[in-house]
């Protein structure tokens, strides 16, 4: 968890400092992707996927997952955007499709980071 808290804190600065770049871009890589390695890890040492698709959790951790998945999810169109920017300058419709679409991911994260502590001690037992 305490990983996670990292991560979800580097993506909230990253918002913070959304408009001096320098800060945003490697506040935000780091939170995202350290979230998409700490889902790997939870996946191959936990089998995560299986256990969240067998649905044997209780209600407020399948919650965790469900809005954990949906910014994992999320994730990869808010970088799509943001390199498409960084790359090519433009500034139009592919800001406007970026911060919608990091706004959500960001949304659904902190869910999951709310909804996270609903799995303190799972797997301390």
């Amino acid at each position: 968890m305490y990983i996670a808290t990292l991560s979800w804190l580097c993506i909230m600065l990253g918002y913070v400092k959304r408009y001096e770049l320098k800060k945003h871009i490697p506040l935000v890589l780091v939170g995202i992707g350290t979230d998409i390695l700490l889902v790997l890890y939870l996946e191959v040492t936990r089998s995560a996927i299986a256990t969240a698709a067998e649905f044997s959790l209780k209600p407020l951790q399948q919650i965790h997952i469900l809005f954990s998945t949906i910014a994992l999810l999320l994730y990869f169109p808010t970088m799509y955007y943001g390199f498409k920017m960084l790359i090519t300058g433009e500034r139009g419709s592919t800001k406007k499709a970026h911060m919608k679409v990091a706004k959500l991911a960001l949304f659904f994260r902190s869910l999951g980071f709310i909804f996270m502590f609903s799995m303190w001690g799972l797997h301390n037992k």
